[in-house]
């Protein structure tokens, strides 16, 4: 288990965390709701253990995750970011192989999980081609395959910043049923999602952040109601359905 107790972090003088609380099970996919600065990319990056927080902790089991060795800790978590910056030529199937790199995998081994996260994504007509003459969505499938290889058999968390926030629909139901299934390998996930309704379906915990603050923390059906999402978002909410997964719209623009 991954959790977070009482941490804070400040920037030139704003508070940009304050009192997070916060446990990641294992087999658990926790989403992160939140409007635009309101702390979850920077929640995600504590969570990573890549910067320490002013105050509070971080423990993966009982382990100070600042005190983890890097290549340990690539070992036990994955996380995907928003920036993806490679502007070097690499193909398609290097860019997934850099994700094996940690684990330390024998060259057949490689090989065969590379072969196997391309195909998870559909991406293997793509396998030699120059990254950078990809799409947007094109490079975050790859970006998000190359997370999912290093996501393995020791993995115990995945952290995914906006993971869908380029592709069609049908990858991202594809990223979303691949998502599940590592979950229910016994990982630990945590994911920010823009899209209340993908959260709804994939979501066993929700967190809604507000201002740097947890606004609210739970299961679906108590945490995304619509009088919570309106205030949070500060926009109208309103709930269509409510089973098997709540579905939500927008106010209609007068």
């Amino acid at each position: 288990m991954l959790k977070a107790s009482g941490i804070c972090l400040q920037r030139g003088g704003k508070t940009l965390l304050e009192d997070i609380n916060l446990a990641l099970r294992p087999g658990e996919i926790t989403v992160l709701l939140g409007p635009n600065g309101a702390g979850k990319s920077t929640l995600l990056g504590l969570l990573s253990g890549l910067q320490p927080p002013d105050r509070g902790e971080v423990r993966l089991d009982e382990q100070l995750l600042t005190e983890l060795d890097p290549q340990l800790r690539a070992r036990f978590m994955a996380m995907y970011t928003q920036q993806q910056p490679l502007n070097f030529p690499f193909r398609v199937e290097e860019v997934v192989a850099l994700g094996c790199y940690p684990l330390m995998l024998a060259a057949d081994a490689m090989t065969a999980r590379v072969r196997d996260s391309l195909a998870q994504f559909e991406l293997q007509s793509l396998a030699q081609r120059d990254y950078t003459s990809l799409s947007g969505g094109e490079q975050q499938r790859v970006q998000v395959a190359r997370v999912l290889a290093q996501a393995g058999a020791e993995c115990q968390v995945l952290l995914l910043d906006e993971p869908v926030s380029e592709m069609d629909l049908k990858y991202q139901q594809l990223l979303l049923q691949r998502v599940r299934a590592v979950a229910d390998r016994g990982v630990a996930v945590c994911c920010v999602l823009h899209d209340l309704n993908l959260a709804a379906q994939l979501a066993d915990q929700v967190v809604l952040l507000q201002q740097g603050r947890m606004f609210g923390v739970g299961p679906v059906a108590e945490v995304m109601t619509a009088a919570n999402l309106s205030r949070l978002y500060g926009a109208t909410v309103t709930q269509v359905v409510s089973e098997p997964q709540p579905v939500f719209v927008s106010g209609l623009i007068s």
